[in-house]
């Protein structure tokens, strides 16, 4: 009877639920620092549990580290914006291709987002620059 009851309980306050809620992951390694001019392709990597096709986006942002404010122009990130369909079991891979600016004293933010529908995923790294 203490299980049957415990078990009831468990599933009416949603501890167990048969439908999950689709997800997505990125992945990417990004540099651990870059040099001025140098360019650079940062490979990404979007896996997911959904069942059916959907198209989603990939954003690749990058923003001066002490002012948050893009510097996609200078950092010549030309395609910043990837489509991607979500097709079972099989994970999204591209990569975004930049050159770190000659002058460009003091760390960059590399904001990666993923989004299909209201789901999203997205990670921050901080990249430094020397001379």
């Amino acid at each position: 009877m203490k299980r049957v009851l415990f078990f009831t309980l468990f599933l009416s306050f949603g501890f167990y639920t048969n439908a999950q809620t689709p997800t997505l992951k990125i992945k990417a390694t990004p540099p651990t620092k870059l040099k001025w001019g140098q360019s650079y392709k940062l490979n990404a990597t979007v896996s997911h549990t959904f069942k059916e096709e959907k198209t989603g986006g990939l954003t690749c942002t990058l923003l001066n580290a002490a002012t948050h404010k893009p510097v996609d122009g200078w950092f010549i990130n030309i395609f910043p914006f990837q489509y991607f369909t979500t097709i079972a079991k099989t994970p999204f891979e591209t990569e975004f291709s930049f050159t770190v600016p000659n002058d460009y004293k003091g760390k960059f933010e590399i904001v990666l987002v993923a989004q299909v529908d209201q789901i999203k995923d997205s990670i921050h790294f901080l990249v430094p620059t020397i001379k």
